[in-house]
């Protein structure tokens, strides 16, 4: 119901203050055509379990030294210009109205690049953070993944239990693992459905999307795959 009220306020502020461009600023769409053109997609070669780019077929050399729980990870976007200024806009900005068209671009990827899955998880907010920013737009983007596709969302699946510190402020990869390290539980005894892809705004080291790979399989999920709209370089 809160979902429906927040949407029926988003298309009353889209009618009193009509949709911009977030690149160039023209009337009309979250992206003009000519901006969404120059968006900057993910292309191969990438690792094939994390997605980072990588000059040959294979697996990263983070991957081959870490432990990884993901069975795979993948980024629809680099996460630079237009993208970043959305995802920035949305999780910062109260922007909520771009989070239906960032999960129209996850799903058309999913589409094109199936990945195993039952059912979709978000990535948990603490409820100290959810409360502070009012929702969660890892929720949000999987809410409308789902809508398109068909798989069923569990957003009760995973809690954040440690208010950690935002990975965007750590350093380096030691640190973002550190920090999620034991961040998240999972409620229920075991899962019921055993393929799961977690959904998160943007990857940098997937350290956060790890943590929660970790907790699932935990409970008994069989694979766990991770996608993000966007990823750091």
């Amino acid at each position: 119901m809160a979902f429906l009220h927040q949407s029926f306020k988003d298309t009353l502020l889209d009618l009193v203050f009509p949709q911009q461009c977030l690149v160039c600023g023209k009337e009309g769409k979250l992206f003009c055509a000519k901006c969404r053109a120059g968006l900057s997609y993910i292309s191969p070669p990438v690792c094939s379990l994390c997605g980072h780019h990588i000059s040959n077929d294979g697996v990263c050399p983070m991957c081959l030294s870490g432990k990884i729980h993901l069975d795979g990870l993948r980024s629809v976007f680099n996460f630079e210009g237009g993208i970043a200024q959305a995802i920035y806009s949305l999780k910062y900005h109260n922007l909520r109205s771009v989070a239906p068209l960032l999960g129209t671009f996850m799903a058309d990827y999913l589409k094109q690049n199936p990945m195993p899955a039952d059912i979709i998880v978000p990535v948990p907010l603490h409820p100290s953070r959810l409360k502070y920013r009012g929702y969660n737009q890892s929720l949000l983007l999987a809410r409308e993944l789902c809508r398109q596709t068909g798989i069923e969302l569990a957003d009760k699946w995973l809690e954040r239990s440690l208010a950690t510190a935002s990975q965007a402020r750590t350093q380096n990869r030691i640190e973002r693992l550190a920090n999620v390290n034991n961040a998240f539980i999972f409620k229920y005894p075991t899962t019921t459905a055993p393929r799961v892809i977690i959904i998160d705004d943007v990857a940098t080291t997937g350290a956060t999307l790890n943590a929660c790979a970790a907790t699932l399989k935990e409970a008994g999920a069989l694979s766990v795959w991770g996608l993000t709209i966007a990823r750091e370089r």
